[in-house]
């Protein structure tokens, strides 16, 4: 049990920045190099789309149980930087993908640990 690990997607957003706005790529790469800290691997996919600079970027994120209570300070942490940020959480959990999406104000801690921990539990 113990050594159960789970992809979850981090999918971060500002409502005051624009997504091509240095400012933000510098808020971004915070979060990773903080995740770097706790998470067993965090990975960077850029998947290229048609017309768009650069492609979209999907945050992967590999965790057990041991971390969940890192990771979610982290994200607290992150989000309290910058009021106009969200993150949305997506993992597989009974086979479907289930997202969660928390701000500075709309979610605790304890919400975000149940979400990982699930993840982790349902992970085949």
């Amino acid at each position: 049990m113990e050594n159960k690990q789970v992809e979850v997607i981090f999918n971060p957003t500002s409502d005051f920045f624009d997504k091509n706005d240095p400012r933000w790529a510098q808020q971004k790469n915070l979060l990773v190099s903080d995740l770097q800290g706790r998470a067993t691997k965090v990975e960077k996919r850029i998947d290229p789309v048609e017309g768009m600079k650069g492609g979209l970027e999907t945050l992967i994120v590999t965790i057990g149980p041991a971390v969940v209570t890192g990771i979610v300070d982290i994200i607290k942490a992150w989000l309290a930087r910058d009021r106009s940020t969200k993150i949305e959480l997506s993992a597989n959990i009974d086979g479907k993908t289930v997202s969660i999406t928390a701000d500075a104000n709309g979610i605790d801690k304890n919400t975000l640990k149940q979400f990982l921990q699930k993840a982790i539990d349902k992970t085949a």
